[in-house]
């Protein structure tokens, strides 16, 4: 659905997008890279560096959340419902952070079973190579959704799932009902 929209909605509509390409860009990405890392190398800073850059990043999903939860729809619909469509796509990350916690974990709990410490490090080396992959994925489709919907917000798009569940408000001038 297409709406008219001026440029002071169309910036505040883009900001929970922004935030999440940034979170993308500076924590996420660089934490998968360090957990890599750290089965090469086994440094325990890495670790650290992991955790702090998840807390982080949960702290901005949280943020996004917070402030989705916050708006008004019937002061600023078209921005309400990007903060919301951006939250949504917090929740796919999210259920990627768990995937990865639940699969090192679970390497974790294998690798302490064997009296090995040689194979110790080989489980969790596997596990955690395997554990990447959910969180990877999603992180990368996320961040290809919240592409696209940097480019419904320039043309001032409203998906139409979102605009169904959320109807724009008595008055919001609709330029086109088939829009997408």
């Amino acid at each position: 659905m297409k709406i008219a929209i001026g440029e002071e909605v169309r910036k505040r509509a883009k900001l929970p997008h922004d935030l999440y390409m940034t979170n993308m860009f500076l924590l996420n990405i660089p934490m998968v890279a360090a957990t890599l890392a750290y089965t090469i190398g086994g440094n325990p800073v890495l670790v650290w560096a992991v955790l702090g850059a998840l807390l982080c990043s949960l702290g901005v999903i949280g943020y996004i959340r917070w402030r989705a939860g916050r708006i008004d729809p019937a002061g600023d619909w078209f921005t309400a419902v990007h903060w919301r469509l951006s939250a949504r796509r917090g929740n796919l990350l999210l259920i990627g952070y768990l995937a990865t916690g639940l699969i090192i974990g679970l390497g974790v709990l294998v690798g302490s079973a064997s009296a090995d410490p040689n194979m110790r490090t080989i489980l969790l080396t596997i596990f955690t190579r395997i554990g990447i992959v959910p969180g990877l994925v999603l992180i990368l489709v996320t961040t290809i959704l919240e592409g696209q919907a940097m480019h419904l917000v320039n043309n001032g798009i409203v998906p139409r799932r979102l605009a169904e569940r959320h109807p724009p408000p008595p008055g919001t001038e609709i330029l086109d009902e088939a829009s997408e």
